[in-house]
Protein backbone atom coordinates (compact mmCIF):
# COMPACT_ATOMS: atom_id res chain seq x y z
CA UNK A 1 0.00 0.00 0.00
CA UNK A 2 1.29 3.44 -0.89
CA UNK A 3 0.59 6.53 1.15
CA UNK A 4 0.96 10.22 0.28
CA UNK A 5 3.16 10.95 3.29
CA UNK A 6 3.61 10.09 6.96
CA UNK A 7 0.48 12.03 7.97
CA UNK A 8 -1.59 10.09 5.43
CA UNK A 9 -0.29 6.80 6.85
CA UNK A 10 -1.08 7.89 10.42
CA UNK A 11 -4.62 8.86 9.35
CA UNK A 12 -5.49 5.96 7.05
CA UNK A 13 -2.97 3.17 7.59
CA UNK A 14 -3.07 2.57 11.32
CA UNK A 15 -4.46 -0.93 10.76
CA UNK A 16 -0.89 -1.88 9.82
CA UNK A 17 0.05 -1.15 13.43
CA UNK A 18 -2.68 -3.31 14.98
CA UNK A 19 -0.56 -6.44 15.30
CA UNK A 20 3.13 -6.52 15.99
CA UNK A 21 5.90 -6.84 15.78
CA UNK A 22 6.20 -4.15 13.11
CA UNK A 23 9.36 -3.45 11.10
CA UNK A 24 10.26 0.09 10.09
CA UNK A 25 12.83 0.26 7.30
CA UNK A 26 14.30 3.73 6.83
CA UNK A 27 15.72 4.08 3.32
CA UNK A 28 18.67 6.47 3.16
CA UNK A 29 19.85 5.44 -0.31
CA UNK A 30 18.83 2.84 -2.87
CA UNK A 31 21.31 0.16 -1.76
CA UNK A 32 19.99 -3.35 -0.95
CA UNK A 33 16.48 -2.16 -0.19
CA UNK A 34 14.70 -5.15 -1.73
CA UNK A 35 16.85 -7.72 0.08
CA UNK A 36 16.45 -5.84 3.35
CA UNK A 37 12.65 -5.87 3.00
CA UNK A 38 12.56 -9.57 2.10
CA UNK A 39 14.89 -10.52 4.97
CA UNK A 40 12.68 -8.83 7.54
CA UNK A 41 9.48 -10.21 6.06
CA UNK A 42 10.93 -13.73 6.26
CA UNK A 43 11.55 -13.18 9.97
CA UNK A 44 7.79 -12.86 10.43
CA UNK A 45 7.07 -9.21 11.16
CA UNK A 46 3.34 -8.47 11.22
CA UNK A 47 3.76 -5.44 8.97
CA UNK A 48 6.65 -3.81 7.17
CA UNK A 49 6.68 -0.02 6.89
CA UNK A 50 9.15 1.34 4.37
CA UNK A 51 10.06 5.03 4.60
CA UNK A 52 11.60 5.68 1.19
CA UNK A 53 12.29 8.35 -1.42
CA UNK A 54 10.12 8.44 -4.52
CA UNK A 55 13.13 7.31 -6.58
CA UNK A 56 12.93 3.82 -5.08
CA UNK A 57 11.60 1.28 -7.56
CA UNK A 58 10.49 -2.12 -6.30
CA UNK A 59 8.97 -5.08 -8.12
CA UNK A 60 5.15 -4.99 -7.89
CA UNK A 61 5.13 -8.34 -6.10
CA UNK A 62 7.27 -6.88 -3.30
CA UNK A 63 5.64 -3.45 -3.34
CA UNK A 64 2.24 -5.06 -2.71
CA UNK A 65 3.47 -6.59 0.57
CA UNK A 66 4.66 -3.39 2.27
CA UNK A 67 3.30 -0.11 3.56
CA UNK A 68 5.30 2.46 1.61
CA UNK A 69 5.58 5.94 3.04
CA UNK A 70 7.31 8.59 0.89
CA UNK A 71 9.95 10.10 3.12
CA UNK A 72 13.11 12.20 2.92
CA UNK A 73 15.70 10.66 5.22
CA UNK A 74 18.11 13.55 4.52
CA UNK A 75 15.91 16.06 6.37
CA UNK A 76 16.94 17.17 9.84
CA UNK A 77 15.72 14.74 12.53
CA UNK A 78 14.11 12.53 9.86
CA UNK A 79 14.74 9.25 11.70
CA UNK A 80 13.63 10.59 15.07
CA UNK A 81 10.46 12.09 13.62
CA UNK A 82 9.49 8.91 11.75
CA UNK A 83 10.16 6.51 14.61
CA UNK A 84 8.61 8.68 17.31
CA UNK A 85 5.48 9.21 15.19
CA UNK A 86 5.00 5.46 14.89
CA UNK A 87 5.71 4.90 18.60
CA UNK A 88 3.04 7.47 19.46
CA UNK A 89 0.55 5.83 17.07
CA UNK A 90 1.25 2.31 18.40
CA UNK A 91 2.46 2.61 22.00
CA UNK A 92 1.86 -1.02 22.99
CA UNK A 93 3.18 -2.70 19.85
CA UNK A 94 6.66 -4.16 19.48
CA UNK A 95 8.56 -2.06 16.92
CA UNK A 96 11.88 -2.61 15.21
CA UNK A 97 13.64 -0.09 13.03
CA UNK A 98 16.66 -0.26 10.79
CA UNK A 99 18.16 1.45 7.80
CA UNK A 100 18.32 -0.17 4.38
CA UNK A 101 21.14 -2.70 4.01
CA UNK A 102 20.86 -3.59 7.72
CA UNK A 103 19.65 -7.05 8.65
CA UNK A 104 18.31 -8.31 11.97
CA UNK A 105 19.82 -11.51 13.33
CA UNK A 106 19.07 -13.01 16.74
CA UNK A 107 19.59 -16.42 18.37
CA UNK A 108 17.67 -19.14 16.53
CA UNK A 109 16.42 -16.73 13.83
CA UNK A 110 16.79 -19.56 11.32
CA UNK A 111 14.06 -21.54 13.07
CA UNK A 112 12.12 -19.00 15.19
CA UNK A 113 10.12 -15.99 14.08
CA UNK A 114 10.56 -12.53 15.47
CA UNK A 115 7.04 -12.93 16.89
CA UNK A 116 8.19 -15.92 18.93
CA UNK A 117 11.14 -13.89 20.20
CA UNK A 118 8.95 -10.99 21.28
CA UNK A 119 6.43 -13.38 22.87
CA UNK A 120 9.25 -14.82 24.98
CA UNK A 121 10.31 -11.34 26.06
CA UNK A 122 6.72 -10.43 26.93
CA UNK A 123 6.42 -13.56 29.07
CA UNK A 124 9.59 -12.44 30.82
CA UNK A 125 8.01 -8.98 31.26
CA UNK A 126 10.72 -7.23 29.35
CA UNK A 127 9.93 -3.94 27.65
CA UNK A 128 12.80 -3.90 25.17
CA UNK A 129 15.24 -6.13 23.33
CA UNK A 130 18.82 -5.15 22.64
CA UNK A 131 20.32 -6.62 19.48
Amino acid sequence: MRYKDLSDFLNTGKAALAKGPVALILVEDLTEVDTCIRHHQQLGFGSTLVFAPDALELPDKLENTIHRIPYDMTADDAMTTAVNSIIQAAPDIWLYYCFNAEYLFYPFCESRTVGEMTAFHMEERRASILT
